[in-house]
């Protein structure tokens, strides 16, 4: 009888897939909640008041752990010393904690004096405390971040050595850009029933990733118990005593000046891309994510192909050179012309695919062996100096340009609006006091209750088209998208009347057809009748709909929005014996009529947003990609007389 030789779990090659499925969606995690912010730009600087400039030096906090207190450093001799669970478990729950805070500094029990609000208060009182709480909050993430990031490819190195290695860290990378693009995707769509439900999903999404972090520990424990694996290169360390070197060598100042300008043209640039799109090109906030995603989503399929190609056929200098030239290309085409943004989108893909992979394998060439960690180190300090520094920037710049871009409209004048049967008149003017004349624009209005930092009672936005003097009418709660309506404003007295219609796959059941009311919580509770039972005990989703009794026939199918007060998608649970309560104004918002919210009649202020102007921040992009293709151009002629064999291909033949 031949006896069965049980494998060890570290020589199991199932055991190596799950760990690259685990560190990968770690590393998703990671990359999602970095981007899920920027769809949200224009909604943080409504709901929280900020700046442009605030709300770049919000998003520049990621960068300051690596800047100030050289995290990419620290980060791998932490590593070294504690090992990979301990240091993966610590920074990857930093980057939960710091999503956690992040969310907590925009909700509304932070903004109502929740823990932390009066200290945050107390101090460089010029910032708000939302401002100061959700800086705290991306610093953290950024702190934990990074290194997080480190961890997880010593992960892949640890499990993968001697076996499927490049296919592995590719991957992985490839999965990490994969959750950068499900980010702009999915974030705009998460805005429902409150904006910061988008944040609060990645939020959990972070937790979910040191979950399974977690998971990956005990089957890291259990390896380590069969065999010690070394994954320390003492040639990949940072050593300070090589910073002469590179400090003092024109090709590796080339290349880290490239690699600066380079990255901050394109992570910040990402930052403000889907804003960019809503204010320039008037697209909807969903489309304006996809278009953005479109950069990371070319990169996955882009990103290897260049590197098969500078592994096989050379010409890394010349690829850095092009990508340098496209990326110029794609950001003037963003400030100064109207073409289909899908184009300059593309470009910027290509160009962020070109430059890295031919970058990074070109160090391999400039700087030795033993001296490789010490430039990884240096480069990548250097690059977070530029993330650090350009949001900022970015952000001082579109305030600048964009003195006029928001109207406050106080009590007395929408009074005025009232009277004028809920007509705005307004103008959109660039920082020159110059009229903008002929052009289609999308108007965020939003109406306050009692004054511009009360409570906002409803907010819509307008398509509108500019005349030859700069002029633009609004009719007040009649917006083309009418994006926020507080369901406690609704106006008693009418005799409401309400229908759910249950989408089923069959056909769609009219569930609930009578009387309407709520109760002290905002509840609206009620009975379904019994020819409904086989729905008892189920999770339904369906169409909510309430109507003025007196002012339609009920037959909605019929008379369409004829009387319709308010329509939302609901999700509600239908109890054993058909009673079912709803919490009104919590699903996501389809129609609402303003007439029944008092905006006629009571006393409110209002703001109209117009869009920003980003012509000199895409310059500032341009000129970026015009500084790193200089350099590309002296790296490349330097080459030649230095020999680094640049545009010869990596692998040897």
């Amino acid at each position: 009888m031949v006896a069965k030789i049980k494998k060890k779990l570290h020589e199991s090659k199932t055991a190596r897939w799950i760990v690259l499925t685990l560190s990968s969606f770690a590393m998703a995690t990671n990359y999602y909640f970095y981007d899920a912010l920027a769809p949200l730009a224009d909604l943080i600087r409504m709901n929280l008041g900020f700046t442009s400039t605030e709300y770049g030096f919000f998003i520049s906090a990621y960068s300051i752990p690596n800047v100030f207190l050289a995290m990419a450093v620290l980060g791998g001799i932490i590593l070294d010393k504690i090992g990979i669970r301990i240091t993966g478990f610590s920074f990857i729950f930093l980057m939960a904690l710091g999503g956690t805070i992040t969310a907590y500094g925009a909700s509304d029990i932070f903004l109502d004096g929740g823990f932390g609000y009066q200290f945050m208060d107390s101090f460089m009182t010029s910032w708000s405390p939302a401002l100061k709480m959700m800086s705290l909050g991306f610093f953290v993430f950024g702190l934990g971040a990074e290194t997080g990031i480190v961890v997880l490819s010593k992960v892949i190195v640890k499990w993968f050595t001697g076996k499927e290695l490049a296919l592995a860290l590719g991957l992985n990378l490839a999965v990490g850009r994969l959750g950068a693009a499900l980010a702009f995707t999915m974030s705009p769509r998460l805005i429902y029933p409150e904006w910061t439900t988008a944040i609060w999903v990645g939020v959990v999404i972070l937790w979910a990733g040191l979950l399974a972090f977690m998971i990956y520990m005990v089957m890291d424990y259990k390896v380590d118990r069969e065999v010690d694996i070394d994954i320390k290169d003492p040639e990949d360390e940072f050593k300070w005593k090589d910073l002469k070197f590179l400090v003092t060598n024109r090709s590796v100042i080339y290349i880290t000046i490239l690699c600066v300008t380079f990255y901050s043209a394109v992570f910040p640039f990402l930052k403000f891309a889907p804003d960019l799109l809503m204010n320039k090109f008037a697209m909807p906030r969903a489309l304006a994510g996809d278009v953005t995603s479109y950069l990371m989503y070319g990169t996955i399929l882009l990103t290897p192909l260049f590197g098969w190609i500078t592994d096989n056929k050379g010409k890394s200098a010349t690829l850095m050179y092009l990508g340098s030239g496209l990326l110029i290309i794609a950001h003037l085409m963003f400030a100064k012309t109207y073409i289909e943004p899908r184009i300059p989108i593309v470009l910027l893909g290509i160009a962020f695919s070109l430059v890295p992979a031919a970058m990074w394998p070109a160090v391999t060439k400039i700087v030795r062996q033993s001296k490789l960690g010490t430039a990884y180190g240096f480069m990548f300090s250097v690059q977070n100096i530029g993330l650090w520094i350009f949001p900022i920037v970015i952000g001082a710049v579109i305030d600048s340009s964009n003195p006029f871009y928001r109207t406050e409209v106080d009590s007395m004048a929408f009074a005025r609006v009232q009277q004028a049967d809920m007509r705005y008149t307004g103008s959109y003017m660039d920082r020159h006091e110059d009229p903008v004349t002929d052009r289609e624009i999308h108007i965020n209005t939003s109406v306050f209750k009692d004054s511009i930092s009360g409570d906002v009672v409803w907010r819509e936005v307008h398509h509108q088209q500019t005349d030859d003097q700069g002029q633009f009418e609004l009719h007040v709660g009649q917006g083309d998208v009418i994006s926020m309506a507080d369901f406690n404003y609704l106006v008693e007295g009418p005799d409401y009347q309400a229908e759910i219609l249950v989408a089923r796959r069959s056909e769609d059941i009219l569930l609930y057809d009578g009387d309407f009311s709520v109760d002290a919580e905002g509840y609206f509770p009620s009975q379904v009748d019994t020819r409904h039972d086989a729905l008892f005990g189920r999770t339904l989703r369906g169409m909510l709909t309430l109507y003025d009794a007196d002012a339609s026939s009920g037959d909605m199918a019929q008379d369409g929005r004829d009387g319709m007060v308010w329509q939302e998608r609901v999700r509600f649970y239908l109890e054993d014996d058909g009673r079912f309560e709803i919490l009104m104004g919590y699903g996501r918002l389809v129609y609402a009529d303003a007439d029944y919210f008092g905006l006629r009649e009571g006393s409110f202020e209002m703001e109209v947003i117009k869009p920003l102007d980003y012509t000199n921040a895409m310059l500032v992009f341009s000129l970026l990609g015009f500084v790193g293709f200089v350099f590309a151009f002296l790296l490349k002629r330097e080459d030649k007389t230095s020999g680094y064999g640049l545009e010869k291909p990596n692998k040897d033949s």
